[in-house]
């Protein structure tokens, strides 16, 4: 992972700008988010309620979003979010999905979870842990296909 050393204020990569939305309640935990990934990445997170149109909201959004966010329990559930997510890869195939949870076992950027996330966090969220999962996500190749069960 990478290392930001004890100055939080200077970031060790070159910063780049950008948009994410994040289905989540607007917690303090939240805003303590959205600053940390704001300052040292330039990255604009918009905190966002979980809706029955939230998939209509995100592909015709007229912001150009780079990533999302998906809090499971905020959803209702790891069923409801994994479901938002195959929905999200089949609309917006190429859309960076970072999905967080209190019901993993840890954090995990493996191939095995691409068809639903670029990588999943554990919570409670660590400042590095979320810089890392923006970074490492960001130079994935999200799935291009969706598998359909029947």
């Amino acid at each position: 992972m990478y290392d930001y050393g004890n100055d939080m204020s200077i970031p060790p990569i070159p910063r780049f700008d950008g948009v994410a939305a994040a289905f989540m309640g607007f917690t303090d935990e939240t805003q303590d988010m959205q600053n940390w990934v704001y300052d040292l990445l330039r990255v604009n997170i918009m905190a966002v309620s979980y809706s029955d149109r939230a998939l209509e909201w995100l592909t015709k959004s007229a912001i150009p979003l780079d990533f999302v966010i998906v809090d499971v329990e905020h959803l209702g559930g790891v069923h409801k979010a994994l479901n938002f997510c195959l929905e999200i890869r089949k609309a917006l195939p190429a859309m960076k999905i970072i999905l967080i949870s209190d019901e993993v076992g840890g954090d995990d950027f493996g191939s095995e979870r691409k068809p639903v996330c670029d990588g999943t966090l554990m919570k409670p969220i660590s400042q590095t842990r979320l810089l890392d999962a923006i970074l490492i996500c960001s130079q994935k190749q999200s799935s291009r296909a969706v598998i359909e069960y029947a």
